[in-house]
Order: structure tokens, then C-alpha cells, then sequence
């Protein structure tokens, strides 16, 4: 069903792009397959991709012919490593709800939206719904890989530390002021050039409320590391990296301080002090441990902070040897 005729979409799905010609299409077709009881609109934001992913959006939107999807085909690119694309379309959505999709991913359910739709319409103390994925590669066949998501029903704070996510970022279905409002103001506070959403985002919504995380998997999350414009093939862990990760987590610090959250702030000091702690240890030239040290002594629970990352390998070390997936 269309968001046509001046009716309100209960879902917007917005997907930006970039230099995915050889996935795009399968990831709007995954969007077109949904069978759903509500209006919907989509939004798909090509943010001047150099290769045939626009020639491929063209034909894609002749050959579909729907009312209720929204080719936003840039004539330059709008820079930030795509986030300002991203922010043009979170600022035109109209939907009760937002579900997100990279060009590269795919639902592999024609029921997923519905399914959590009817969820958080169910469940107002909710304001986040995810699911699993499968991790393909390339050929959009699984390639053995699993994704470090939440081994539980509900994600947590404590789930957060531990650098599992609630669900890859194709498996999300957010309500949409709370998240756009929070994604405002964060970004707001935030110093670093580029770092992973699907961590902002995560820590965001725990922020708003509680996060559901559904045991299907539904989606296509593609692993790609050689090629193509991903986080995952384009990332280098550098110095640069350090200092944007480090910069995401004062961050996540700040935010957690405006919202005056006492559970939230705990998560982002533990955060903070294992990051800092873990540079200033391989790249002692770039962070001061002494800065470090000096920072931790005004805390009022200072060996909780210090000690943070001996939990974290503790804990992650075990998971691995019980072959659950971990993000180290």
C-alpha cells in the first residue's frame, strides 16, 4: 500500500546509496516485496554515486511505477561520508515509524515490516524493534560470518558495553520523534568526523526507552571488506580512527549528561575509560595515559571505570570460547 492521496504514512523506509550498482536493486526490490496492511513511503536518497547505481534507480523507478517511492537522486554529493544525506531524508519523513536499509542489504521476509509494526503498536513503552540477519558476501550467498547481536530479548545497557548491537542496522524499526529528536541532539554534541551509526543509534534508544530484540532473522546484512564504498570495506584502524572513536565516546558522555541519566551516563564512563584506556596503551605517542589517569581520579568510582576493560575481555573472551559472535 501507497502513503499517496494525502494519507499519512505509517512507515517511512529510507535507504541511502552510494556506488552500489551491483546490490542495489536486489535491496529495493526487498522494500517492493513487503506486504503490509498500512500506508507506506519510501525514500531513497542517491548521494551522487560515480558508478551505474543511479542509471540503475532510474530504471528501477519506471519499472516499479509506485507512488510511494521517492527516488531523491543527487546532483552533488552532500558530504559527511553520507550522513547529511541521511539527515535530508530523516527531516522529510512523514511515517509514525522509520525502518532503515543500506543499497548494499536486503530483507529476505516479505513480512518484516508488518511483523514489527504490529509489535510496537502493541507495545508504547517500546521505541525500537529489532531482528536478526544472516551476513552474506558479495554474491549475496552466507558466507559463515555471524553478527554480534544481543543474545537476549531485550537489549540493555549492559549489552551495549559489550559491543553487541540490538540488531544490524537493515533490522531496525524506530519510532521516528523520538529518534529523529535524539539524532538531532547528539549529533549536536558530537565532535568526531565519521563513526559507526548503528553504535549511535543503539545508544540512543536504549536513552528513549526499551529496545526489543526479535529471534528471526530477517534481513541480508552484506560483509564486504575489499571494494565497494561500506563502513566495512572502507574503515582503517588508524590513528584517525582512534581519535574518532574516543571522540564518539565523549560524545555518548555528553548526551547521557544532558539527559540526565544515571544508567545511561555509567554506560558511557565505561565506554569512555576503555577506549581511552586502550589507545593511550597502543598508541601512547597520540593519548596521554596520564591524561587518562588524571581524568579518572576525580571519579567517585574511579576502579569501576579503571578496571572496565579487564570485565570487557574477560567477558567477551569467554563468549567467544562458547562461539557466540563478538565485536572486539
Amino acid at each position: 500500500m501507497s502513503g499517496s492521496g494525502g494519507v499519512a504514512p505509517k512507515v517511512t523506509v529510507i535507504m541511502a546509496t552510494f556506488n552500489q550498482q551491483e546490490y542495489v536493486e536486489r535491496a529495493v526490490r526487498s522494500i517492493a516485496m513487503q506486504r503490509v496492511g498500512f500506508p507506506i513511503e519510501v525514500l531513497i536518497g542517491d548521494d551522487a554515486s560515480t558508478d551505474g547505481t543511479r542509471d540503475v534507480l532510474r530504471l528501477l523507478e519506471e519499472s516499479l511505477g509506485r507512488s510511494d517511492f521517492h527516488f531523491l537522486l543527487r546532483e552533488q554529493n552532500m558530504g559527511k561520508g553520507g550522513e547529511r544525506n541521511n539527515e535530508d531524508m530523516l527531516h522529510r519523513a512523514r511515517g509514525t515509524y522509520l525502518a532503515l536499509l543500506e543499497g548494499d542489504d536486503f530483507w529476505t521476509y516479505d513480512g518484516k515490516l508488518q511483523a514489527q509494526v504490529d509489535f510496537l503498536d502493541g507495545h508504547a513503552d517500546h521505541v525500537a524493534c529489532y531482528h536478526r540477519c544472516q551476513v552474506v558476501g558479495a554474491d549475496s550467498r552466507p558466507n559463515g560470518e555471524r553478527y554480534p547481536e544481543c543474545p537476549v530479548r531485550e537489549y540493555s545497557f549492559r549489552e551495549y558495553f559489550y559491543r553487541s548491537l540490538p540488531g544490524q542496522l537493515g533490522t531496525s524499526l524506530v519510532r521516528r520523534e523520538p529518534y529523529r529528536r535524539a539524532r538531532d541532539e547528539f549529533m549536536a554534541l558530537a565532535r568526531y568526523d565519521s563513526y559507526a551509526g548503528d553504535r549511535r543509534n543503539a545508544f540512543l534508544m536504549l536513552c528513549e526507552g526499551r529496545v526489543r530484540c526479535l529471534p528471526e532473522a530477517w534481513s541480508a546484512y552484506r560483509h564486504v571488506v575489499t571494494g565497494g564504498s561500506s563502513y566495512s570495506a572502507t574503515v582503517r584502524i588508524d590513528e584517525d580512527y582512534a581519535r574518532n572513536e574516543l571522540l564518539f565516546c565523549r560524545a555518548c558522555l555528553d548526551y547521557a549528561e544532558l539527559r540526565q541519566s544515571v544508567e545511561a551516563l555509567d554506560a558511557a564512563k565505561l565506554q569512555y575509560y576503555r577506549c581511552y584506556l586502550k589507545w593511550s596503551r597502543r598508541m601512547p605517542w597520540a593519548f596521554s595515559r596520564s591524561a587518562c589517569l588524571d581524568e579518572l581520579r576525580r571519579e567517585a568510582r574511579q576502579l569501576r571505570y579503571r578496571y572496565s576493560w579487564v570485565r570487557w575481555y574477560a567477558v567477551l573472551g569467554l563468549r567467544r570460547l562458547l562461539g557466540r559472535p563478538v565485536d572486539l
